[in-house]
């Protein structure tokens, strides 16, 4: 963005040579003027003309030049007659002209000082204001709310108009992650004039979220009401980021910790039990019933070694074994897992594209894959087509796994990669976040967003290293 005229620097004023010359010019024609005219006349006043001249034609203080000249050639006038033989009325004559001359280039100096400091201060306002709109979200509100005026900052990084932000208030922006009690708290504090700061999560016209480190200054009238707030924001959405990212690293160690421990104490006591009710069931001749609650106690204990495999998984990731992967062998052999399970065999994966084979480890990309699909199948009830997009350009394979399921509210859609978050009655909450985990290692990206028609698109990029996208 260019810096805008009334902010430009302002340089030296230089003099204007032409107004000089002028001056000089008419200040040589009023004093021969003079000479030819009695000393008692009141043409020596006519030196205010050049002395207005001479300051226009420079900064402030050439008015007091002209007037040192026009001074000079006033008293030059009676150089000629002996002091004696001058009158009074002449003296007072060129006293006063002496007056008027003094008193114009004092005024002409006092108005063209207060006019520089004027576009000095209307320069320095006009950078300030330039600054600001270059590194901060400026908005000013009434005191309903109702939003009066927004920078350019602020609908860059909100995704709306000007046109669409005036007139409404900051609810457009409303992210809903604040509860009622924080947004009162703002208001009280403005309204009784004081300055708000805080962080706010807003949402932009698209849905993603950002986060502003704000402050809120009331401006107050005579009687120090607020008659006008003015909100100034700074994005820290990758700060915040940031400071989340080491969050989760920290309760990763202490998440590791506990793994270690659960490894220890609940997989190998499990794999025990497993063992031994096994072994109790290939011994029973009794009551087919018996049988069937131990078979029932055995998918239990299946289903909790998965839970600790999940979370082992999760917080102590392997080490990346890459190698050249075909991906639509690698999704067959997962469909053809799933159609092992009754409840999903009514259920048809459709694969497009022709994929370039992929850098990654094999069997972590599998259960990134798997997990997705698994996610498609249930939303769907086991039952319905899931696609699967692959395509690859030089650098880049992208898999895309559509669901025609219920779909995600944007409420869950935020939360899906977040640890141990949920919509199912069984289940770790650890699928997506192990795949974005599984994915990133790789140096890819795994997101959602929702399908055109209804249903759920996740959509995996992985970088091709350029001797596989050359094979």
């Amino acid at each position: 963005m260019s810096k805008p005229d009334d902010a430009q620097t302002i340089e030296p004023m230089r003099p204007r040579f032409g107004s000089l010359t002028i001056a000089s010019i008419l200040t040589v024609a009023i004093f021969a003027l003079d000479f030819e005219i009695r000393p008692g006349t009141g043409l020596g006043a006519l030196y205010v003309v050049p002395v207005l001249l001479v300051s226009y034609a420079g900064p402030p203080f050439f008015a007091f030049y002209g007037a040192w000249i026009s001074s000079l050639l006033i008293a030059v006038r009676l150089l000629p007659y002996p002091l004696a033989d001058l009158q009074p009325a002449v003296l007072i004559n060129r006293f006063t002209a002496l007056v008027v001359v003094w008193t114009t280039a004092t005024m002409v100096y006092r108005l063209r000082q207060t006019a520089t400091e004027r576009t000095a201060i209307a320069r320095d306002l006009a950078d300030m204001k330039y600054a600001l709109d270059q590194s901060a979200i400026v908005a000013t509100t009434n005191t309903k709310g109702t939003i009066t005026f927004v920078n350019d900052k602020f609908c860059e990084i909100s995704g709306f108009t000007r046109e669409e932000l005036l007139g409404q208030d900051h609810r457009l922006l409303n992210s809903g992650f604040h509860p009622g009690e924080f947004m009162r708290e703002l208001w009280v504090t403005i309204a009784n004039g004081r300055i708000w700061r805080g962080e706010i999560r807003n949402r932009a016209k698209d849905g993603s979220i950002y986060w502003v480190d704000t402050t809120i200054v009331p401006f107050l009238d005579d009687l120090g009401k607020p008659y006008q707030y003015m909100a100034i924001r700074y994005e820290i959405t990758d700060r915040k980021r940031s400071e989340e990212l080491l969050r989760e690293q920290a309760a990763l160690a202490r998440l590791g910790e506990m793994a270690a421990v659960v490894a220890h104490e609940v997989k190998n006591p499990i794999a025990g039990i497993r063992g031994a009710l096994q072994v109790i069931v290939s011994r029973m001749a009794g009551d087919p019933r018996d049988r069937a609650v131990i078979g029932d106690i055995i998918a239990r204990l299946d289903a909790l070694n998965g839970i600790v495999q999940d979370l082992l998984i999760y917080a102590r990731p392997r080490q990346l074994k890459r190698e050249p992967v075909d991906l639509k062998n690698l999704i067959a052999s997962i469909v053809a897992l799933l159609h092992r399970d009754p409840a999903f065999a009514g259920l048809r994966v459709e694969v497009s594209g022709e994929p370039q084979p992929v850098s990654a480890d094999p069997e972590q990309l599998r259960l990134v894959l798997q997990n997705v699909l698994m996610n498609a199948a249930q939303a769907m009830g086991g039952d319905g087509a899931i696609e699967v997009t692959l395509s690859c350009e030089p650098g880049t394979c992208r898999i895309a796994i559509r669901d025609h399921g219920a779909g995600m509210t944007p409420e869950v859609m935020e939360k899906a990669f977040d640890a141990f978050f949920t919509t199912k009655h069984r289940g770790t909450g650890l699928g997506l976040p192990i795949a974005r985990r599984v994915v990133e290692a790789h140096g890819g990206h795994i997101g959602i967003s929702p399908a055109a028609g209804g249903g759920t698109v996740v959509a995996i990029e992985f970088g091709t290293p350029p001797a596989l996208a050359r094979a």
